[in-house]
């Protein structure tokens, strides 16, 4: 049987009894670390493009597989879904979400590192997140068999909201400057 051996800095054999005794790390302890982190490092923007990547991204893209899945590939609306959902099925559709809005919420990133606008893009992430939060509640609805709104009306809602809630934070931003 080999003896394992600790050192100091030194080069200088530790006796056992001041060896560190190493604890395995509790569950718990691992989830409050990640609530401390998030509570400190965390701001409403960054919030925000997460609650954007869950809702646009993953919400809506997990939600229109379900729904295809139960009631045919014919119900989605997106002709550029339809044909991922054919031909690579519900990674394709997947990837394609998320890629997309990875993509999306990059060149938000970029306009925000560039430019003074905290709450118009703000007020972007925020109707993204709405927007994915209709689409999920319209896949949903379709998945049950219940009429979802029409796909226009949601998209016309989605851009009013785009519009009125990237003016708002504008107008919060040149405030601010000020």
């Amino acid at each position: 049987m080999k003896r394992t051996v600790q050192k100091s800095l030194s080069g200088d054999e530790l006796p056992t009894q001041s060896r560190p005794r190493v604890e395995p790390i509790r569950l718990n302890d691992i989830i409050w670390l990640a609530i401390k982190y998030f509570l400190t490092t965390i701001n409403l923007q960054k919030s925000l493009f997460l609650s954007s990547f869950l809702a646009y991204g993953v919400g809506d893209g997990v939600t229109a597989v379900y729904m295809m899945d139960k009631t045919g590939v014919m119900r989605e609306t997106n002709p550029i879904v339809r044909f991922m959902y054919a031909s690579s099925g519900k990674q394709g559709v997947l990837s394609l979400k998320l890629w997309f809005t990875i993509m999306i919420l990059f060149l938000i990133w970029i306009v925000s590192r560039k430019t003074n606008a905290y709450w118009a893009i703000n007020g972007f992430l925020s109707a993204l997140t709405m927007g994915g939060i209709m689409a999920m509640r319209a896949n949903m609805m379709a998945a049950f068999g219940i009429e979802p709104p029409s796909p226009g009306s949601i998209i016309m809602t989605f851009l009013l909201m785009v519009v009125l809630f990237v003016m708002i934070g504008d107008l919060m931003d040149k405030l601010h400057v000020k």
